[in-house]
């Protein structure tokens, strides 16, 4: 059995080893001896496992998804002892979230086999940190994002672009904008048009197989489906059809008018759902499952589940092109999305986001005004359809470069 896995495992090597690293390969993320990456569907966590492989091909590697009719009757613990005795350094196992052990198989395999490197993959639902198995001691446990507007031009035009903390963007953005748009005028591109290009479909890295934009969209649809019908239900094996029934319904619900802000009660009501915290903890799972955000107030104890978000937006811009929305929700959206990767944003008293509980930014249109937050310290203008901005007036795209 163990030979068909290599076999196998040769042949995803040859299908997935794509040329552009994102960035948890050039950021050497991948360096301990177990590591989880989570992620939501088609963000590139297999692509990312094919790509560590590659560049470790001194080792001998094994990369096995749980889902796959060739695992058989084997259990994890069992492919990982067949192959630590043939010499075996580094295994990779993919869909984790659809084996009923894995968590429990996972802490055996890394204290049974002290040579061997194990990197695994599966839904952004993954409870990592609960249950008696409990591997928060034992394993590096990373987030996956889908990819960044730098990410998105670097593949497009590949092209290197430097990667921003949000202090350099704040103090120095005018310079910095500037830079980057004359290298994109060396491949004959403007920044404006490919920002609009990467709303619409840049985030997910699976948009370069697809050359038709509904089908693409088609594809993000399918996705959703399959993470509320199926992903969700393989790691919160409580609920039921009639709980996925409520989820879709509750989605449902949140697309037709994003960003959502919700009327707990009300919501009850429409769902039949007997108490408000089953109806919170319906929020968190399809945050978990990389399909909203949630947006807190700024005084929130980060409690989500006791806590009611004040507003509901979907992860990213492209989900957008499945709900009913307009340009500027598109564009809260994506600061939101951008900024919530390596920062804490709230929901502030005043103007639309707040982000570390100390920079105070309005998101708009290239005539968006102070008016809302003037005189308040650490207050910015996020604005779209603009190439370089002043001030503390700052072009919006220039956030996708924070990752």
């Amino acid at each position: 059995m163990i030979t068909k896995l290599v076999i196998e495992s040769k042949k995803f090597l040859q299908r997935k080893n794509l040329p552009y690293q994102r960035y948890f390969i050039k950021e050497g993320k991948i360096k301990h001896r177990l590591t989880i990456i989570t992620g939501q569907r088609g963000i590139g966590k297999t692509t990312t496992i094919a790509q560590y492989m590659e560049l470790h091909k001194d080792k001998k590697s094994l990369y096995v998804s749980m889902d796959s009719f060739i695992v058989g009757e084997l259990s994890m613990y069992e492919i990982a002892e067949q192959f630590e005795q043939v010499g075996g350094k580094l295994l990779c196992f993919d869909e984790i979230h659809k084996y009923t052990n894995w968590s429990q198989e996972l802490k055996s395999i890394y204290d049974s086999f002290e040579n061997l490197q194990i990197i695994a993959s599966g839904s952004s639902t993954l409870e990592i940190n609960k249950g008696s198995h409990d591997l928060s001691r034992r394993a590096h446990i990373l987030t996956m994002h889908g990819m960044s507007f730098k990410e998105f031009l670097e593949l497009e035009l590949d092209i290197e672009l430097p990667k921003l903390k949000i202090e350099d963007i704040l103090s120095n953005h005018t310079e910095i904008a500037f830079e980057i748009i004359s290298k994109l005028k060396e491949s004959d591109k403007r920044i404006i048009p490919a920002f609009k290009r990467y709303l619409k479909i840049g985030y997910y890295p699976y948009y370069l197989d697809v050359n038709d934009d509904d089908v693409f969209f088609d594809m993000l649809e399918q996705n959703i489906n399959i993470s509320i019908s199926s992903d969700l239900l393989f790691v919160y094996p409580s609920l039921d059809g009639n709980s996925i029934k409520k989820l879709k319904m509750l989605l449902k619900i949140i697309m037709q008018s994003v960003p959502f802000v919700p009327v707990i009660e009300k919501l009850k009501t429409t769902l039949e759902i007997g108490d408000g915290r089953t109806l919170k903890e319906y929020f968190i799972k399809l945050e978990d499952a990389g399909i909203i955000k949630l947006l807190m107030k700024s005084s929130s104890k980060g409690l989500k589940q006791l806590e009611k978000p004040e507003k509901i937006y979907l992860d990213n811009t492209n989900l957008l092109n499945i709900a009913e929305s307009e340009i500027g929700t598109a564009r809260e959206t994506f600061f939101l999305n951008t900024l919530s990767q390596n920062y804490n944003v709230t929901y502030p008293v005043k103007g639309d986001f707040l982000v570390e509980n100390k920079f105070l930014f309005e998101v708009g249109g290239r005539n968006k005004s102070f008016s809302q937050i003037k005189d308040i310290e650490n207050s910015f203008i996020a604005y779209d359809d603009v190439e370089i901005g002043h001030g503390n007036k700052i072009p919006l795209w220039l956030f996708g470069f924070l990752y």
